[in-house]
């Protein structure tokens, strides 16, 4: 059958047949008529209120902090195909449409699908975690390397409240990574299995650490006229007791247009107790890019 489909001939015929194979079994959905991103947006109200971060940058203890607001529910990583209310679980549990699916459509999609989110919880703020390193997921086929994703775009132009979270110890984020995705633990909840100690990759976690500044500079400075911003970063969520800094409930508050009333007290234990160094077997090499980090 291979060699059959691959003959030239046959291929040439199949190519003829696949304008009417398309129009009986693959569902067209024409976008002309559909709302656009903006629109999308603009339908929540201001309610929609979108965090953007890379992974491990402390977005979960922060959205714990959020929630514990009466005003405010979050959806968790709604790009993140193991979150229960993710756009990808959506899709398994037959919520979303079957045939949308498709590169072509997930864009308009995706916006459809926050909208209702949003729209389903009225009364409430709602928080969208988008981790960054995956925001090329809604932009389909032709997604090119680079600073910039038309979220961007649709985010300037529309109400909705933006916070950017950052780690400014990018070594830290690096090596707690490394140690999250060997030990299956990215948070305390989570059963830990035992790692033998191991060396962390220098050159790889340099390369990382600079397109990840050069990221969190680029949304700063493209969003910096836009009134509804807030950049954060993990070192100043929390205050010499450990509770959540004062200034933060004032400062997200002030943001959303609405009552400070959070719970101050963190809800999430560190993942790893004690430092992190003793599984590292190179840490003199971590700690020497540290020093360069900071120059």
């Amino acid at each position: 059958m291979k060699r059959f489909l691959n003959t030239p001939q046959v291929r040439q015929q199949l190519r003829k047949l696949r304008p009417y194979y398309n129009t009986i079994f693959r569902r067209q959905k024409d976008l002309s008529r559909a709302p656009s991103s903006v629109e999308r947006i603009n339908a929540m109200g201001g309610r929609g209120v979108f965090l953007l971060s890379f992974g491990r940058c402390g977005t979960t203890v922060f959205c714990d902090f959020l929630a514990s607001h009466p005003g405010l529910t979050t959806f968790g990583e709604v790009l993140n195909e193991e979150s229960y209310y993710s756009f990808f679980q959506a899709f398994s549990k037959g919520a979303l449409r079957w045939w949308a699916m498709r590169p072509s459509l997930m864009e308009a999609e995706f916006y459809r699908f926050i909208e209702k989110l949003v729209q389903r919880n009225s009364r409430q703020h709602c928080l969208l975690d988008m981790k960054i390193e995956s925001l090329h997921l809604i932009e389909g086929n032709w997604r090119l390397p680079g600073l910039h994703f038309k979220l961007f775009d649709a985010l300037k132009q529309s109400n909705a409240p933006i916070i950017v979270m950052e780690r400014r110890d990018l070594v830290a984020r690096h090596v707690s990574g490394q140690i999250a995705f060997r030990r299956g633990q990215y948070h305390s909840y989570q059963t830990a299995q035992e790692v033998e100690p191991f060396a962390i990759d220098i050159p790889a976690m340099e390369a990382d650490n600079m397109l990840i500044r050069a990221q969190i500079d680029y949304i700063a400075k493209f969003f910096q006229n836009y009134p509804r911003f807030k950049r954060l970063a993990y070192e100043d969520l929390f205050a010499e007791d450990g509770s959540f800094a004062s200034q933060l409930g004032v400062d997200i508050a002030d943001l959303l247009g609405i009552e400070n009333q959070f719970d101050f007290r963190p809800q999430l234990e560190k993942v790893v107790k004690g430092k992190s160094s003793s599984l590292i077997t190179n840490w003199d090499e971590v700690e020497a890019s540290r020093g360069r980090q900071d120059m």
